[in-house]
């Protein structure tokens, strides 16, 4: 074999090594941040759907934004990170999600109000799984006239 075909070989296997590497870190990560992802998801959902029952009142805790799923249609509230309805699994998204309270609806297109615990924004591995973008829209849809 000669030198400039063992060249070629050696490329194409550091190639198909650093594609194994970086595919492998995507899974990885995706992985990892999957759970979280549907946890901001989830709770985006359950705050425009409580703000649609509540006359756009915005909820005071978790304990208050989760009395959504008892209302008349809380039991079709689709949750991505379990199944419709998991009250058991909408009570443990307050370890994953912090939620400030105190947002003001009128000024939501400056907040975001869905964070980490502590304080960053969420990845968003898909469009509209942004839970403070769910949030701007229901009120720009507000804005403009539906309900």
């Amino acid at each position: 074999m000669t030198t400039h075909r063992r060249q070629i070989i050696g490329l194409i296997g550091i190639a198909i090594f650093a594609f194994g590497l970086w595919a492998g870190y995507g899974a990885y990560r995706s992985w990892r941040l999957l759970p979280e992802t549907y946890a901001a998801w989830d709770t985006g959902t359950l705050l425009v759907e409580f703000l649609k029952a509540n006359d756009d009142r915005r909820p005071s805790s978790w304990d208050d934004l989760l009395t959504v799923l008892e209302s008349p249609g809380g039991a079709g509230i689709v949750l991505y990170g379990s199944h419709t309805g998991d009250v058991a699994y909408a009570r443990s998204l307050r370890e994953v999600v912090a939620v400030d309270w105190s947002f003001d609806p009128l000024r939501i297109a400056d907040a975001n109000p869905v964070t980490r615990p502590d304080g960053s924004a969420f990845g968003v591995l898909w469009e509209g799984g942004n839970p403070n973008e769910m949030v701007l829209e229901y009120f720009r849809g507000r804005e403009q006239g539906g309900k």
